[in-house]
């Protein structure tokens, strides 16, 4: 279905529609464990958001059960990112905080890293 969307989104390309609102019809999620962390609806840096997020949940799974997970986030320009153990997950821009209503990446950001420490001090390994 994916692959299809893409598709989709290249064709209103193609045809005259801005490419990030074609892609603003898609979405998708981003997962710690069983946990639905957040959802990337827009494109940002090249990349799709099935890009996003399957780049976010390879960064996550490198250390899901482990012991360590400090969640944090770091201003990168207008942008914010948020990081795992140092190593970024995501980038959260302006046009991710449009697609859901937040009033700026700063504010997503610290929403999106809240739910993502909650999730991942789930999965953490027990002494």
């Amino acid at each position: 279905m994916r692959t299809w969307l893409s598709s989709l989104a290249l064709a209103a390309a193609v045809a005259g529609y801005p490419l990030g609102a074609a892609l603003a019809q898609s979405s998708a999620p981003v997962y710690c464990g069983t946990v639905t962390c957040f959802q990337f609806r827009v494109a940002a840096q090249g990349k799709d958001p099935d890009a996003r997020a399957s780049s976010a949940m390879d960064t996550i799974n490198k250390y899901l059960g482990g012991s360590v997970g400090k969640v944090t986030t770091r201003p990168a320009g207008q942008n914010v990112e948020i990081l795992l153990n140092n190593e970024k997950v995501a980038l959260v821009t302006a046009a991710d905080a449009a697609a859901e209503k937040q009033k700026s990446a700063a504010a997503l950001a610290a929403k999106w890293s809240k739910v993502l420490a909650t999730a991942f001090n789930q999965t953490k390994a027990q002494p």
